[in-house]
């Protein structure tokens, strides 16, 4: 029921309850009816005033009523099109979603592969330091190897310049001995006087030997009677004697001579202050 059905109904019911007041009045009271009627009229002007109003009021809810169902029809369209533009945005924003999520996939599987390409440098990185630390032990030892060389080659220079020099004495020597052998009337053919090539009977010791162990260094030369050709045998007393080996004299100074290793005892090494001499004699 609408409100201005109820009010109807509560008009007709006041006029109901007023017109069976006033039969109730006519038929029990028989007292003053002008006074009744002038009562009667009265409230039947107040109940027409009051109806009136009623009506009016009814008029304006019912102008209230069509104004409420204007702007309920026009915010029913509002919402219907913030609906619609949410349910769009929410089409957006789930378009959107599934965008981002795409890409973070593609992002994720980005990662992966450069985790693997890592794990792949990281690998030869280790392969190229173990291939570095091999080049550079192979460089330390090409650097030993070189200072090896350097050594041997200025031993070499050096014997290169005793042998120059011991070769021009010789030639001298020679060419005087052959002068005087031949103006002795004696023979200059080096057979005649092999026996006497034999060394003489020196002791001495070994002073330097080079990085390959194939020429030594001995303390005795020349002024002890050693010419080159001379061989002398090495060997060790401490802590047991042992025989070592054999050398031959290379070139001779006065007061050194350099040797080379003809021969060594089991593959023995020769070193520095092992003993050398012309025959082996036990000492005291």
């Amino acid at each position: 029921m609408t409100f201005v059905g109820k009010i109807l109904v509560i008009v007709i019911m006041v006029f109901s309850l007023f017109f069976l007041a006033l039969s109730t009045v006519v038929f029990t009271t028989a007292v003053n009816w002008k006074d009744e009627v002038t009562k009667i009229t009265t409230a039947k002007k107040s109940l027409e005033d009051e109806k009136r109003r009623l009506q009016a009021e009814v008029g304006t809810q019912k102008t209230n009523l069509e104004q409420a169902k204007d702007e309920a029809a026009k915010a029913k369209v509002a919402f219907e099109g913030q609906i619609k533009e949410l349910t769009d945005s929410n089409t957006r924003r789930q378009a959107e979603i599934t965008a981002q999520r795409t890409a973070v996939e593609t992002a994720l599987q980005e990662v992966k592969k450069a985790q693997d390409e890592a794990e792949a440098r990281i690998s030869e990185a280790k392969v190229l330091a173990s291939n570095l630390q091999t080049v550079q032990k192979q460089r330390d030892e090409f650097k030993i190897q070189q200072i090896d060389l350097d050594q041997q080659i200025l031993v070499l220079k050096r014997e290169l310049e005793v042998a120059k020099t011991n070769n021009a004495n010789l030639r001298d020597r020679l060419a005087v001995l052959d002068g005087a052998l031949r103006k002795a009337g004696l023979s200059a053919d080096p057979g005649t006087y092999s026996k006497i090539a034999s060394p003489p009977n020196v002791e001495g010791e070994i002073t330097r030997v080079d990085a390959r162990g194939s020429t030594v260094e001995i303390s005795i030369g020349k002024d002890d009677g050693l010419v080159e050709g001379h061989e002398l045998t090495v060997y060790r007393t401490k802590p047991t004697p042992e025989y070592l080996g054999k050398i031959r004299i290379i070139s001779v100074d006065p007061d050194q001579a350099a040797a080379k290793v003809i021969s060594t005892y089991h593959g023995k090494k020769i070193k520095e202050g092992d003993s050398v001499a012309t025959q082996v004699r036990s000492r005291s």
